[in-house]
């Protein structure tokens, strides 16, 4: 008889199988799910500027891994990064043309994706869902 499953063991196995597929879907606009993730955030910030400190408290990501996807974005032309003016330590990222341009298709992208991981569970059961992975997400997040 196959062993109960851990829910971390759970969480990775998602998280690896929705990856992969979202990359899948992706690729055609040049770009990967966690550099979707950070234009995402650019999108929705709402802020005239966001700097790459920002970036890696919002998405829980350490420096080297937001610098190393910033300067990939901006090699594909998605974002440009400038030197702030009054703090010579932090970098501003914007926005670019190219990327407004692939805003709606990769929105439908995640939204297809996520429909998918919630197949067959009522609204409900979704609700519940989502509160009980902010909780563990809040329980793995560091002080």
């Amino acid at each position: 008889m196959r062993e109960k499953q851990t829910v971390g063991s759970l969480i990775k196995q998602i998280n690896t199988l929705y990856e992969k597929d979202f990359n899948l879907r992706l690729k055609g606009l040049g770009i990967t799910s966690s550099q979707c993730d950070v234009l995402k955030y650019l999108f929705e910030s709402g802020e005239e500027f966001v700097n790459q400190h920002d970036i890696e408290k919002a998405l829980s990501l350490k420096n080297p891994t937001v610098t190393g996807i910033l300067k990939r974005l901006d090699a594909k032309g998605f974002v440009i990064i400038v030197q702030n003016r009054t703090d010579k330590r932090c970098k501003n990222v914007y926005l670019t043309d190219k990327a407004y341009g692939i805003q709606r298709r990769m929105e439908l992208d995640r939204k297809r994706i996520d429909k998918n991981l919630t197949l067959k569970m009522t609204e409900k059961e979704v609700a519940a869902l989502t509160r009980a992975l902010e909780k563990v997400l809040y329980n793995v997040q560091e002080p």
